[in-house]
């Protein structure tokens, strides 16, 4: 374990320039639990900061304190001020619309909203620190917002509604939100997550001329590729505290274990997935699904074309390309969510024959892992009843579990490390916490297809490799898995296919060898 920092880090550039924010040994409590413990941090204009620790540790609660979207504990023993344009203060009233910030909220407001709120009105609605948009832009706000648009690689989808977007494509559209009104501070919450390799370099380019205007960031991370370029400082928490504040190049990364805790997590999770054996694999066996010839159309623009593909038992599939390609869609169609238009059909005779012709009972069968489910859940749901949820397919839990179900419920938890969490509500998670607990909901069940989209996102080192050996334990006994990613590093092994969209059009290739060294990026 580091050892707590004591004083401020002496690294401004110009220490006669005030700092932007100051924390001085300020506390956080929520719900009745201490999340950040006397933390002291100086951030100084234009400093680029990487903010690190493990899930839980207490970094999106440190952006939000630090944004002043939170108080410090009025406990009198810590306190908050921020400088800027002269005046001293110890609110941030006045300032939030000038720091910037992309957060797991915005991402559930959007996802939860069912309005048609363009991309251009969204991004004109962060000139006054508001998710919609309730007065009009001046002119000069209104070039703005089409520049930052374009920045992030979004030029022709002004008039999209922010709901119809991929999850690279809304990730996008938020950092464009963050930019939009020249901050003084960007605040970034795991904001690379989700882009494909293009979107991920317009994303970083358009943070970078940010940043060469003087803006200052603050950005989590848990992978060395996820921080952005220039990011020279980082702050380390550890249960709440900071551990180390220093130089970049200084710092251990996220989410290792030195003490053999990782493997025995990781271990814990491959035997709480295994489950019963499933029936065994025969070449004559049925496919789970099949789609033939399925084109797929939303709001009147056709998202897929033509698609012809199969999935048979204990198959190992990853779905690759670029965000806004039709793969979400395309897991929609598998789990009956929408249906392919005249003259296509999906067909489900492997899943039938285990669960018989509903679909409530086909999807009981089906184990499923993405940011849009997380977010359909109330946020009051404790991790228990999100993990009991995947016997039943249900957002939520509307019936009781057996006894059966109750252990398995118990066991899986345990193995990814939740069980102490489990009547923890959903909102007093981490965003790692809570991709662990869905993990959980996929694979309590020991379902016969597992689907999981970007399912390693948001997770520190040690919660991938629990997560990656409970995927593993899932296939060991024969189940098919169906992984989309953007990253070759998360293609496990057993993964041995590929469905590449580009643009709704689907090819098959087999799955790319990945190096040590190397493109990290599809």
């Amino acid at each position: 374990m580091l050892t707590p920092k004591k004083s401020f880090p002496d690294l401004s550039p110009d220490l006669a320039a005030a700092p932007l924010a100051t924390l001085d040994r300020a506390s956080v409590s929520l719900g009745g639990r201490r999340i950040l413990d006397a933390v002291s941090f100086r951030l100084f204009p234009g400093q680029a900061w990487a903010v690190l620790g493990r899930n839980g540790a207490g970094k999106t609660t440190f952006l939000r304190l630090v944004r002043g979207d939170i108080p410090p504990d009025q406990d009198g023993a810590g306190r908050r001020r921020y400088v800027a344009d002269g005046r001293d203060q110890s609110t941030a009233l006045g300032l939030r619309q000038r720091f910037g910030s992309v957060s797991r909220p915005d991402w559930d407001f959007w996802r939860g909203h069912e309005g048609t709120v363009t991309v251009f009105d969204a991004v004109c609605a962060g000139f006054f620190d508001s998710r919609l948009l309730h007065q009009p832009p001046t002119p000069h706000e209104r070039l703005r917002a089409r520049e930052v648009i374009g920045q992030v690689g979004l030029a022709g989808l002004e008039e999209a509604p922010m709901a119809a977007l991929s999850e690279g494509r809304l990730r996008a559209a938020l950092v464009a939100r963050a930019l939009a009104p020249w901050p003084l501070l960007l605040i970034l919450d795991e904001v690379l997550d989700g882009l494909d390799a293009d979107n991920r370099a317009r994303v970083l380019g358009a943070m970078a001329v940010a940043a060469a205007s003087g803006t200052a960031l603050l950005a989590t991370a848990h992978r060395p590729e996820d921080v952005p370029p220039g990011v020279t400082r980082a702050v380390v928490l550890e249960q709440g505290r900071i551990v180390a504040c220093g130089l970049l190049s200084d710092m251990p990364f996220s989410g290792t274990a030195d003490d053999g805790s990782q493997a025995e997590a990781a271990s814990a999770a491959s035997a709480a997935s295994a489950g019963p054996a499933g029936p065994a694999r025969a070449d004559a066996a049925p496919p789970l699904f099949e789609i033939e010839n399925a084109d797929v159309f939303l709001a009147g623009r056709r998202v897929l074309t033509g698609l012809t593909w199969r999935v048979m038992p204990g198959e190992g599939w990853a779905v690759l390309g670029p965000n806004g390609a039709g793969k979400t869609t395309l897991l929609r169609l598998i789990l009956g969510e929408i249906h392919p238009a005249e003259g296509g059909a999906i067909r489900r005779p492997g899943l039938v024959e285990l669960a018989g012709t509903d679909l409530r009972d086909i999807k009981a069968r089906v184990g499923f892992v993405s940011a849009d489910l997380e977010s359909a859940y109330p946020p009051h749901t404790t991790v228990c009843d999100v993990a009991a949820s995947g016997f039943f397919a249900g957002v939520g839990l509307f019936f009781t579990p057996s006894q059966a179900q109750a252990q398995a419920v118990r066991t899986t938890l345990a193995g990814f490390g939740l069980a102490d969490l489990a009547a923890r509500p959903l909102a007093s998670l981490s965003t790692g916490q809570r991709r662990l607990a869905f993990l959980a909901r996929a694979v309590v069940h020991s379902p016969q297809l597992l689907i999981l989209d970007e399912p390693f996102s948001s997770l520190d080192a040690a919660a991938r490799d629990t997560a990656a050996c409970a995927v593993q334990g899932i296939m060991a006994r024969g189940a098919a898995v169906i992984l989309v990613t953007h990253r070759a590093r998360d293609i496990l092994p057993g993964i041995g296919r590929v469905l590449r969209l580009e643009r709704g059009r689907a090819s098959i290739a087999a799955a790319p060898r990945v190096e040590a060294q190397g493109s990290n990026r599809l």
